[in-house]
């Protein structure tokens, strides 16, 4: 009971700072057929945490999701990481003697299937800003091997979902969520590669998929058209332009002179972040925690000054300029769009 209270106010919490981290969050497809079958849900990749929040807070089925081993290496991290229905997946890179963990890992989500749980797993297996789904590893076809196992017949669906987002890496920017056509896993049963292969091209369809080969001067093309990149789909010739409003700076200036406290505090950790992958997580992180206590701070400054009733007003105009951040472009990207 206690574990079901923890996770719904936690959820609450985050689906509110998403909120307010994004300047829209959309959702496209139904989930809640799902609701009520063993269900593994496999999504791309690109933005580290920010992807497991999304789906876990706007997608109600409260799925137990796959983490990297690495962060589960202190004892007591690892606990509250259990408790808040994180699985540890091993990777050869973590050194290949832990790759047996996955075992007690896997019979876990097997576990869980069979009890009409649900599961979320990149399959990708790594993340990148790149707009592309890369080859998919093997690690989802061996817990839905493990989970038929015993009765191929067991009614498991695969739910590809598709993320994209406007930009990554900043804060103001737009999401959207793909819910695909669901995998019957059963008819793939001892097919591990045509069930690979189908789960590509399915998550291919539910984001902008840009091949390796001159990718460069596609997603020139694509940013120059200052179209609304999270629905792009296809190619320029077959894809309907869905034009984007233009990103208005001053709403930034105003958000970041603002949040100056925050900002800075981003500033100096952001030359000690290696992966820029996580950028978007970290300033995810650093709002989580610091805007509670940064609007605290003004509330209790204010109310000593004046009243608590005045107090009110400049914790309405933050919560103001913070959701009216606007950023449309990637670090990287938006040089792009001035050539």
């Amino acid at each position: 009971m206690w574990q079901r209270l923890f996770n719904s106010l936690l959820k609450r919490l985050v689906k509110t700072a998403l909120w307010f981290y994004f300047s829209e969050i959309e959702i496209v497809g139904n989930w809640k057929p799902y609701k009520h079958r063993p269900t593994l849900i496999i999504a791309n990749h690109q933005n580290a945490l920010l992807d497991a929040l999304l789906i876990t807070t706007f997608i109600d089925l409260k799925p137990y999701f796959l983490a990297r081993a690495s962060v589960f290496k202190n004892p007591l991290i690892a606990k509250i990481l259990a408790f808040i229905r994180m699985v540890p997946v091993y990777r050869i890179r973590d050194g290949f003697g832990t790759i047996s963990g996955n075992n007690k890992s896997f019979a876990l989500c097997r576990s869980i299937l069979k009890k009409n749980g649900k599961i979320l797993i990149f399959p990708e297996g790594n993340h990148s800003l790149k707009r592309r789904i890369r080859p998919l590893s093997k690690g989802f076809t061996r817990i839905v091997a493990a989970t038929l196992a015993d009765d191929p017949s067991f009614d498991l669906v695969i739910l590809p979902i598709g993320i994209s987002y406007q930009a990554h890496q900043k804060s103001g920017s737009k999401a959207l969520l793909e819910i695909g056509a669901p995998i019957s896993a059963k008819e793939y049963y001892e097919e591990e590669r045509r069930l690979v292969k189908q789960s590509k091209e399915e998550l291919e369809s539910l984001t902008l998929h840009l091949p390796e080969e001159n990718y460069d001067n596609s997603i020139k093309q694509i940013l120059q058209s200052s179209t609304d990149i999270t629905k792009f789909r296809g190619n320029m010739e077959t894809n309907p332009k869905i034009k984007l409003k233009p990103a208005s700076k001053w709403k930034n200036h105003l958000f970041k002179v603002f949040h100056l406290p925050l900002w800075l505090v981003w500033k100096w950790i952001e030359r000690k972040v290696e992966d820029p992958v996580f950028y978007g997580t970290i300033k995810f992180c650093i709002g989580l925690v610091g805007i509670p206590l940064y609007y605290l701070g003004i509330f209790i400054m204010f109310s000593k000054l004046f009243s608590p009733a005045i107090a009110l007003i400049p914790i309405f105009l933050l919560l103001l300029v913070l959701k009216m951040n606007s950023n449309h472009y990637n670090i990287d990207e938006e040089e792009l769009t001035k050539y």
